[in-house]
């Protein structure tokens, strides 16, 4: 057929876009004059160009028909359309100026056009402007729920991040997203949920708290809830729909029954492995991946390892590691671990897979084993440079080489920021137990970190430690027995006996 009668239809259609083109409706056609319909047709084309992957050539038509004295002559509604495209292909072809150029003359025409307001969102984003980026993004879906299946979890959480010393803007583009009714690839995201839950008990917000937690029914979760005194107001500890045990059986389920539903939602499994885990149903873990691991060791080993959804079989494969680790297998573990480091969803090493690996080696007192596990990493890790350094601490610390763990340890110390995770760990490992007393109680006084700082206090079923491990292991339980902790934890929560398994299953 030809373009001319599709002009219009065709506009938004490139369903390949990693923005939010399919969901962008355009006006309806109307009888045009032939300098009008000629720019609509040249803005038709050129979408369908950029969808073809030439988007630089793509871009070159935006420019020529947006700088047409006849432009005046297209409808308003058309136009807007224009130069929302142009704005799109233009952050799809990296090219940045003039994305916020075309994407700030749509909203000088239409200042509530969700589309704009969304792309702009997205390109603040790569302008490292966390907070109008995520302003707009709020915004954009206060506007419309048509972008839901293209925010992402990554992106929050980028966003949460760089956002931490803002609590204000966290907390909206939090509501935002549970205002929308916003899931992670089809579940409740709920750690993002009690985040907000802790924003707003933090700001007043009664009204809205118990809607929040209304909605979260993640064991972790409910976990920090249950031990933090900031919502003994909306958890009746005593009733079975805040018993994380009982929370972990419903959520196996649910998750069993999404994998059904949606079976090429490689992420399901995974969190159903996690559960199991928290469970300790560790021989159910073995069951659900015995075929998986048998394929990936019937595989070739020159055979891709780089694939879309090949993060999701690496996490499954590493969950199946823990469960033989955990059963007392740890010659499988290893192996079962090593085979996880050849699959990624990307040409570059899985780093978080080879910090697992080079970990157990560390915690079985094989250091250099652990050296040649980093060796093969890049120079740079980004976010996972602390995984590193901690690493490298503990290792060169096994090695007696004194120089070279001090140096892994200012690094840590000196980014705080970054290490946050492992910073007690770092105390502990030096055996500086009032410093490390310290930062725990500081994190128990800071409404942002202490819920995790709860969730990590308490009570757990526990496994024996590894070699490398026990000494540090014994060290966290002296801490949680000090005074001086456990007023600071009755200050604002407290600790119970929970019968799972916590993120780390010796403590």
């Amino acid at each position: 057929m030809p373009l001319r009668r599709h002009a219009l239809a065709l506009l938004f259609a490139l369903a390949t876009s990693t923005t939010a083109s399919a969901a962008i409706q355009v006006a309806p056609a109307a009888p045009l004059s032939a300098d009008a319909q000629r720019l609509v047709d040249s803005v038709a084309e050129a979408i369908v160009q950029s969808d073809r992957g030439d988007a630089l050539g793509a871009m070159i038509v935006f420019e020529r028909v947006l700088a047409d004295p006849a432009l005046s002559q297209v409808p308003a509604d058309a136009r807007q359309d224009a130069w929302v495209a142009a704005g799109m292909t233009a952050l799809k072809s990296g090219q940045n100026a003039d994305a916020e150029r075309y994407l700030r003359t749509a909203l000088a025409a239409r200042a509530d056009d969700p589309r704009a307001i969304y792309l702009l969102a997205r390109l603040q984003v790569q302008q490292q402007q966390p907070r109008d980026a995520a302003l707009n993004l709020a915004r954009s879906l206060q506007l419309t729920d048509r972008f839901n299946s293209e925010i992402k979890s990554d992106l929050i959480g980028y966003l949460l991040h760089q956002l931490k010393d803002d609590p204000t803007t966290r907390r909206t583009l939090l509501q935002a997203l549970f205002d929308r009714q916003w899931q992670d690839n089809g579940m409740e995201p709920a750690r993002l949920w009690r985040s907000l839950a802790t924003l707003q008990a933090d700001a007043g917000e009664q009204d809205r708290l118990a809607a929040t937690v209304a909605r979260i029914d993640d064991p972790s979760q409910l976990i920090a809830l249950r031990s933090d005194k900031r919502f003994d107001r909306v958890v009746d500890r005593g009733n079975a729909r805040f018993d994380p045990v009982l929370s972990a059986r419903r959520y196996t389920d649910a998750l069993r029954v999404a994998a059904l539903l949606r079976p090429e939602e490689g992420m399901l499994p995974v969190r159903m492995a996690d559960t199991l885990l928290m469970t300790g149903d560790d021989a159910a873990v073995i069951a659900m991946t015995d075929s998986i691991a048998a394929s990936v060791q019937a595989q070739d080993t020159t055979a891709p390892r780089t694939y879309d959804g090949a993060d999701d079989l690496a996490w499954l494969l590493y969950s199946r590691a823990r469960a033989q680790r955990r059963l007392g297998d740890m010659d499988a573990a290893l192996a079962t671990q090593a085979q996880a480091l050849r699959f990624h969803d990307s040409d570059a090493p899985n780093t978080v897979q080879y910090l697992v690996l080079a970990g157990w080696q560390m915690s079985l007192q094989r250091p250099q084993q652990a050296l040649d596990t980093l060796a093969v990493l890049p120079a740079e890790l980004g976010y996972w440079e602390f995984g590193r350094q901690w690493l490298r601490l503990t290792v060169f610390r096994q090695l007696n080489d004194r120089t070279q763990g001090d140096a892994a340890r200012d690094w840590l110390l000196g980014h705080p920021d970054e290490a946050e995770l492992v910073l007690v760990d770092v105390l502990l490992e030096d055996n500086r137990m009032d410093d490390a007393a310290a930062r725990l109680i500081a994190q128990l006084r800071s409404p942002e970190e202490r819920g995790d700082a709860l969730v990590l206090l308490q009570d757990y079923r526990t496994v024996p430690s590894l070699p490398g491990d026990a000494v540090r292991d014994q060290r966290w339980r002296q801490l949680k027995q000090r005074a001086d902790v456990r007023a600071a934890v009755q200050a604002v929560g407290r600790i119970e006996r929970i019968d799972l398994f916590g993120s780390d299953p010796t403590r």
